[in-house]
């Protein structure tokens, strides 16, 4: 408590102190981590560095907005896989296919989006019906 007699380089200390706590909690306001850039030259190693971030972005959606976020991110991560310069397989069975493989984590990440996006109200419907129906031939 201040009685007036305080220093005014005092006064101004305190005066800090209030808005650097509220700076600091402006700061604290997203957590969210930032999203992922696809890499100016997409190489296998930095693709799947990409894949490996923007599936650390799903296990960590919590909304539709950001699971349409992750969609938007595989759109990108679909085109870097495209313009990429990757080595064709050869033609034999064993053969490495880096662009098959991205493209195979893709379509599976596109797989945990949906799996994420839980069932929607005519799919509930669907699973009653199918059970109701189950429960009649019984």
């Amino acid at each position: 408590m201040s009685n007036g007699d305080d220093d005014p380089a005092d006064a101004s200390g305190e005066a800090d102190a209030p808005g650097d706590a509220e700076d600091a909690a402006d700061a604290g306001e997203s957590t969210e981590a930032a999203a992922p850039t696809r890499p100016d030259e997409p190489t296998e190693e930095s693709l799947n560095e990409y894949l490996d971030e923007i599936e650390a972005h799903l296990d960590e959606a919590e909304t539709e907005a950001d699971l349409d976020d992750v969609d938007a991110l595989l759109d990108d991560a679909e085109a870097g896989v495209e313009e990429a310069d990757l080595p064709e397989p050869d033609e034999d069975d064993d053969a490495d296919d880096p662009r098959g493989d991205l493209e195979s984590r893709i379509a599976e990440l596109r797989e945990g989006v949906e799996d994420a996006r839980g069932p929607y109200g005519s799919d509930v419907v669907d699973e009653i019906e199918a059970a109701a129906a189950t429960l009649d031939d019984t």
